[in-house]
């Protein structure tokens, strides 16, 4: 039930990386969402857990529109940048702890709010 996964449930956010890609995200626009979002998750809550054997799913904290303002290419509209960044994060997670593998990241999530 509904009541019951609120009880149990639970994420465990990663902790590698750095600002501002990582752990950090908008907060004062319209993608503001996602900046808010990765905060809740990085300051913890009822649902995060600092032992990734109890958790349910696996936060991956990177913001797309930091991405965006840093590494993405506008001149050119290339986003291989940005592919290469989640790519590199992914493995480093994957060698690092064993959890991506399980699933082959079925369990893993990451938020982003954009309009392109």
């Amino acid at each position: 039930s509904y009541i019951e996964m609120e009880k149990t449930f639970k994420i465990y956010v990663y902790k590698e990386g750095e600002p501002p890609l990582v752990h950090d995200g908008p907060s004062r626009s319209i993608y503001s969402t996602e900046g808010r979002f990765i905060h809740e998750m990085d300051k913890g809550n009822r649902f995060v857990t600092n032992d990734p054997e109890e958790a349910h799913a696996f936060f991956l904290p990177f913001s797309i529109v930091k991405m965006v303002h840093f590494i993405f290419i506008r001149q050119r509209r290339d986003a291989k940048p940005i592919k290469r960044f989640v790519a590199d994060y992914i493995d480093v997670i994957s060698k690092k702890y064993g959890y991506w593998e399980r699933n082959r990241g079925a369990d893993h999530f990451m938020v982003s709010c954009h309009d392109w």
